[in-house]
């Protein structure tokens, strides 16, 4: 009975214990479930976040590139470089537009900034149509106006820049041709790198193109390269002098390809005795074409004052006389057999002449003076058989008002040797000589002493005349009476005293 018992006491302790054991395992199942259902629940509401939080930053991305968002700023070193915006004045559009394009996206300009700024840099034409079409219809975004641009400024549509490109030749420089060859292919789309090429290639000149496709390049770079190479063979540019190089200012010449010749040694020593620095005195030579306009101006022929007889010249100098003695010392002892070269003609050579009497205005043998009247205007006539022609001061001309005409290359050659250019020719000067009129064509040139010369040229005009130098008359037979003209006694110069020396210093 005892034992019966006591294994029935050993049964309901294992039962219990078993039971004790399921509820608790039980239990923790349940514990476990429950974690789980939470973390899934938790785990799904992460997801609907992240999925309403991308679907948030997908809508900000779409909007940032719809109102042109500010990209990243570049950084700070590159800010410091200030880009001025280009104006526009109807030339070349497509380069301002790109220009434009490249300075909005450097400082990241919103599109509505664009505008403004493109506006206030416009100028000339482009005012008025920027004016009209915004009042009728304001733009509403960059690319509008870009294209309105492009098309009222830029290129026609029909122009067909490809075709062009295609048809281009070489006729000029290299460079030339190379500037219009990048613009017509900046306008042309849809061309290869081997396309563009061959169009380079084709198009130039026959020398170049045989030298450029010998050297097989595989770049339009290197093709222009080899074109400028053979171009500047087959044009050699002079070549730059030996003290310069137009690569390196510190260049110097080998010394062994220009030696210097060997000196010699002195005959004599050399005194080691400093030379003084003297001042050196230059000789300063009036033309008398100069003298005559400082004379016409009353200034003084060293300086810029007025003239007068108690003029002092502030610039001391010196006063040069030279008298040049011309002998013949060494004559030629037989001068039957002297070779004479005569020179045939041409048409350059000078055929007209002025003498220095003439020029410098002096009255001496061979020369006659009178007083006439031109327009009212008294003037001083000179008559000079010395001189081929007839001459007139170019400044009563202006001041007469008188008819001028050009005279091309007429030369005229001068008794000291010079050779003027005339300023030009009046081909009907009526002058009136003590009630004799006569006309006359007279050239313009500048000279002194005498306002008209009357030459060889209108003096064989009057057929047989009678010149007295010593009375100074001219007589002459004209319209079948005698005309006799009476000249002007020039007072002679007489001896210099010590006082009118002492006025030129």
């Amino acid at each position: 009975m005892a034992d019966g018992t006591r294994l029935r006491t050993i049964e309901n302790q294992l039962q219990q214990l078993t039971d004790t054991i399921n509820n608790q395992i039980q239990g923790q199942l349940t514990h476990l479930t429950e974690t789980v259902s939470n973390h899934s629940h938790s785990i799904t509401d992460t997801a609907s976040i992240l999925q309403r939080m991308e679907s948030v930053l997908q809508s900000l991305a779409d909007n940032a590139v719809t109102h042109g968002a500010q990209r990243a700023p570049p950084p700070l070193p590159s800010r410091n470089i200030k880009l001025e915006f280009p104006r526009f004045d109807g030339s070349h559009a497509l380069e301002w537009l790109f220009r434009a394009n490249q300075f909005f996206d450097y400082y990241n300009t919103a599109d509505p900034e664009r505008l403004t700024i493109a506006s206030v840099h416009f100028d000339q034409t482009v005012i008025p149509w920027f004016q009209m079409l915004h009042r009728a219809r304001p733009f509403l975004s960059w690319q509008e106006l870009s294209r309105s641009i492009e098309l009222e400024f830029g290129p026609s549509e029909f122009e067909r820049p490809r075709a062009s490109l295609f048809k281009l030749t070489q006729t000029g420089s290299l460079d030339d041709y190379y500037l219009e060859f990048t613009s017509l292919a900046n306008r042309s789309t849809g061309l290869t790198a081997e396309a563009l090429l061959d169009c380079f290639i084709s198009g130039l000149h026959t020398e170049l193109q045989r030298e450029v496709i010998s050297q097989t390049p595989s770049t339009l770079v290197q093709a222009v390269a080899i074109a400028r190479l053979y171009e500047d063979k087959f044009n050699p540019v002079p070549k730059p002098s030996q003290f310069h190089h137009p690569r390196n200012k510190n260049f110097t010449p080998n010394p062994s390809t220009n030696p210097s010749p060997t000196k010699k040694p002195p005959l004599l020593p050399t005194p080691n005795i400093k030379p003084q620095n003297q001042p050196q005195r230059t000789i300063k030579h009036i033309s008398p074409a100069e003298m005559q306009l400082r004379r016409e101006k009353g200034l003084c022929y060293y300086c810029d004052d007025k003239f007068s007889h108690q003029h002092r010249c502030p610039n001391k100098h010196l006063m040069l006389l030279q008298l040049d003695d011309v002998e013949d010392l060494d004559p030629d002892p037989d001068p039957i057999n002297t070779t004479i070269d005569i020179l045939e003609p041409t048409v350059d050579q000078v055929n007209h002449h002025l003498s220095l009497n003439a020029m410098d205005g002096f009255s001496s043998l061979g020369t006659l003076r009178f007083q006439g009247f031109v327009h009212g205007q008294p003037i001083q006539v000179l008559i000079d058989g010395g001189s081929t022609d007839n001459f007139f001061q170019p400044r009563l001309a202006k001041f007469l008002k008188l008819p001028v005409e050009p005279s091309p290359n007429f030369n005229v050659l001068v008794g000291n040797g010079n050779k003027l250019v005339a300023e030009g020719k009046v081909s009907e000067l009526t002058v009136s000589i003590q009630g004799f009129d006569l006309t006359v064509p007279v050239f313009l040139l500048p000279f002194a002493g005498a306002d008209l010369i009357l030459g060889s040229s209108w003096l064989a005009t009057l057929g047989p005349h009678v010149a007295d130098y010593g009375a100074l008359s001219l007589k002459f037979f004209v319209a079948g009476k005698f005309i006799t003209l009476h000249g002007q006694n020039m007072p002679s110069p007489g001896h210099a005293q010590l006082h009118h020396l002492s006025r030129l210093h």
